[in-house]
């Protein structure tokens, strides 16, 4: 049983789903005339803890689906995509660049010598970075059974669903007139979804940072 619900399903799937049903219930509890019976706690407890986690298994979906959100503070491109780039916004310091570029067998004269301000935004002119993303995933497989490196991802993860279910409670009260609490969902999305650019950056620069370390 200990391998197939962990902590991780807490935090990432049960907490996100769980405030969206306490956020549903607040606003709709009483039309639905729920009457409660003190004598089925259990019970409750039991139904309350299985629809948080299908819901946030959902979440998790749209979550996963509208990353892009999060992406276009990179010119809607992946952390893991631009990270390589000369003046890329994940590895600011030249330095661990040059020393990354080393320990994957680059160089900075041939390779990646495009700027990360030329990349293009609009789509139909983008190339998939495919050659990139198989560096990032390299050295992620390297360093993934570190526990600070599974904190990082479980952090991303989890408030990736955040934004999520601020945007939905936003979206409820804005449909019920409850403009104050919808107001103030905005205004968490927003702070969440900046904290969500910063940890995607962290999540490729410390994945970077453990390879260097490692590979000393």
């Amino acid at each position: 049983m200990k391998d197939k619900f962990t902590i991780e399903d807490f935090f990432m799937k049960i907490m996100p789903g769980g405030v969206m049903l306490v956020v549903l219930y607040l606003v709709f509890g009483k039309k639905l005339n729920l009457n409660l019976d003190k004598n089925l706690d259990f019970l409750y407890t039991f139904i309350f803890f299985t629809f948080s986690y299908l819901f946030g298994e959902i979440i998790q979906t749209i979550a996963h689906e509208l990353e892009w959100i999060i992406f276009s503070f990179f010119k809607f491109y992946k952390p893991s995509e631009i990270f390589l780039y000369k003046d890329n916004p994940v590895l600011k310091n030249e330095n661990i660049r040059s020393k990354l570029f080393k320990h994957l067998d680059l160089s900075l004269d041939t390779d990646y010598i495009e700027g990360y301000k030329t990349l293009p935004i609009v789509w139909w002119k983008r190339e998939k970075q495919q050659r990139s993303q198989s560096f990032f995933w390299q050295l992620y497989t390297n360093v993934s059974d570190s526990d600070e490196l599974k904190t990082f991802n479980r952090s991303y993860v989890q408030i990736r669903a955040i934004l999520i279910v601020f945007c939905s409670s936003a979206i409820i009260f804005y449909l019920t007139d409850k403009n104050e609490l919808a107001h103030t969902c905005i205004i968490l999305w927003l702070i969440c979804l900046w904290r969500a650019r910063g940890m995607a950056r962290n999540l490729v620069f410390k994945t970077v940072m453990l390879n260097l370390k490692k590979g000393r």
